[in-house]
């Protein structure tokens, strides 16, 4: 089920590391602003809506049928990047706006389906390594759309190197037959009027001052290392860093290097309590914004750079991994696909909301003043962090 886990958050993973790995770099090169490319971020907006209609998932006449609406979902995100080989992105940067639009629109209604399969699947005990096979999955999809177009291009041309990875995407399709929804007899309401108040009493239990950290933890934890990460492919283009030296040492080496974050995370959050594993992340978010500081500094030199942006993933995979595994510690399974949809989607917000800061404080004041911010930033959750274990079993309406 692990695995069948993991490819699903690959196919996801392809367009995000397509509109966070390629096309900054595409931007940059046609001279776009800080502030530009930070704002084409929000093309991701789907990512933050989805919990409009998260609760779909958790409906009874829904779940019998999820996998064959994940086997939909795919093929449609399939269609979508596909659509990315019809015209180059300097050839028409519009329409892979719009492309991008709805490959994250397609993406993220197949995260609800699939987290809320997991949420329900998963013991207490797996859920570290639940959400390594998510975050390692996820990074290997960032790494086909992201390395695969920028390493890809030069020797097979943007329409080839758009299929292949078009095509990963078509193959995890099979995976959805591998999930079994074991979370028992759905109670979620049936009529309109009984889904409204539902979510409204599942809003206010998220708010209530018991349960209130969660929600702020999921919105701050790695708001910080947002803000520094998006600053590492302006600081590399600016540095003239050619497209494969940047798909190597940015794409390849950085998401490989999240890979093996993502798995010791998931020991990490195994091994020690909760808590702890929390408030280590939050620590070393902080200290690795000090390398990359140092690099923009340098100019970016290649070797101290690539170490810098190889430290900065890793760490980003442990972080993240944590983070999902204590989300999903603190989700009711009564409503896994809503709760644990707006919790993640706090997360997503704090992406787009820091990168948007770092790009318009970077044209300002500066990058190694941002990377500064943001490593003080990075540290500011671990006051929540301290009110983890009540607030946690007060979200998942534990005794």
């Amino acid at each position: 089920m692990l695995l069948a886990l993991a490819l699903l958050y690959a196919a996801q993973g392809v367009p995000f590391g397509i509109a966070s790995e390629y096309l900054p770099v595409a931007l940059r090169q046609q001279h776009y602003s800080l502030g530009m490319i930070a704002a084409v971020g929000w093309l991701q907006l789907p990512w933050y809506l989805k919990v409009l209609y998260a609760h779909v998932a958790d409906r009874p006449e829904i779940r019998p049928i999820s996998r064959q609406v994940l086997l939909v979902l795919q093929f449609a995100l399939f269609v979508v990047l596909t659509g990315f080989a019809i015209h180059s992105f300097a050839e028409a940067p519009r329409l892979w706006f719009v492309l991008t639009f709805l490959a994250a629109l397609f993406a993220s209604t197949q995260d609800i389906f699939v987290d809320s399969l997991a949420v329900r699947a998963l013991a207490a005990s797996q859920r570290g390594f639940g959400n390594t096979a998510q975050i390692a999955g996820y990074r290997l999809g960032m790494l086909a759309g992201g390395a695969g177009l920028l390493l890809l291009i030069a020797p097979l041309g943007s329409r080839r190197a758009v299929l292949v990875c078009s095509s990963f995407v078509l193959v995890t399709a099979v995976c959805a037959f591998a999930l079994r929804d074991t979370g028992g007899e759905s109670e979620a309401p049936t009529s309109r009027a009984e889904r409204r108040l539902a979510a409204r009493a599942l809003f206010k239990h998220m708010v209530s001052a018991a349960a209130r950290p969660v929600v702020l933890l999921a919105l701050t934890y790695k708001l910080g290392l947002h803000m520094a990460a998006f600053l590492i492919k302006p600081i590399v283009v600016d540095a003239h860093w050619t497209e494969t030296e940047i798909g190597y040492a940015v794409v390849t080496a950085g998401t490989t290097a999240g890979l093996v974050g993502a798995v010791a995370g998931g020991a990490l959050h195994r091994l020690v309590h909760e808590r702890k594993a929390l408030a280590f992340g939050a620590v070393i978010q902080s200290l690795v914004c000090v390398p990359l500081w140092f690099a923009h500094a340098l100019g970016a030199p290649h070797g101290w750079t690539t170490a810098a942006i190889v430290a900065e993933h890793f760490v980003t995979g442990v972080g993240t991994t944590v983070l999902f595994a204590a989300l999903m510690s603190a989700t009711r399974k009564s409503d896994a696909g809503l709760h644990y949809t707006l919790l993640t989607s706090a997360n997503a917000v704090a992406i787009g909301v820091g990168s948007t800061l770092g790009g318009l404080l970077a044209d300002r004041l500066g990058k190694g003043a941002v990377l500064a911010i943001a490593a003080i930033l990075c540290l500011a959750p671990l006051y929540l962090v301290t009110k983890w274990d009540g607030a946690m079993k007060a979200s998942a309406d534990e005794p």
